[in-house]
């Protein structure tokens, strides 16, 4: 295998392996479509189909990102947003819906959304939530850091048996 396909590799296992999301919708066919990207790429998925399992996953747990249904226009989803903000303030979170509400889009970006989508979120658009909220700039440089200190330790080991 060349090196630059084991350090992708390598990069993708530690991006997921460590990584928690919350996806919320009532739908349950919709729950396991926004649910495949996430998993796929080996994400820690907790799925949640009612507003007080949300609920109640966000007091046990912490979550690195959440996917929020908004529901209907009454915006059932917010109930679970305002719990994430409330237990795990730092979490980013995206609103999908079937139905564009201006007045819940306010809302959820001024809950802290990171954006509003409208449903179905066409698979490219899922893979670019998760390369922007998991593949950021900040954890990348992590990595590579990580990963050129081990090359460097790496090769002082094949140095002295040399």
């Amino acid at each position: 295998m060349r090196q630059g396909t084991r350090q992708n590799t390598d990069e993708a296992e530690n991006l997921c392996s460590i990584r928690n999301v919350l996806i919320f919708d009532e739908d349950i066919e919709d729950l396991g479509r926004l649910a495949e990207p996430f998993e796929a790429h080996g994400f820690d998925v907790h799925k949640c189909a009612s507003v007080e399992a949300a609920m109640r996953s966000v007091e046990r747990e912490e979550f690195d990102f959440a996917l929020v249904d908004q529901g209907s226009p009454a915006f059932e989803g917010l109930r679970v947003i305002r719990h994430l903000v409330r237990y795990n303030p730092h979490t980013p979170f995206v609103v999908v819906t079937r139905c564009k509400d201006m007045l819940c889009c306010q809302q959820a970006l001024a809950l802290g959304a990171t954006n509003y989508l409208e449903k179905p979120v066409p698979s490219a658009e899922m893979n670019w939530i998760i390369e922007n909220h998991f593949g950021s700039p900040l954890i990348r440089n992590a990595l590579t850091r990580r990963h050129a200190t081990n090359v460097t330790a790496d090769d002082r080991i094949k140095n002295q048996k040399t």
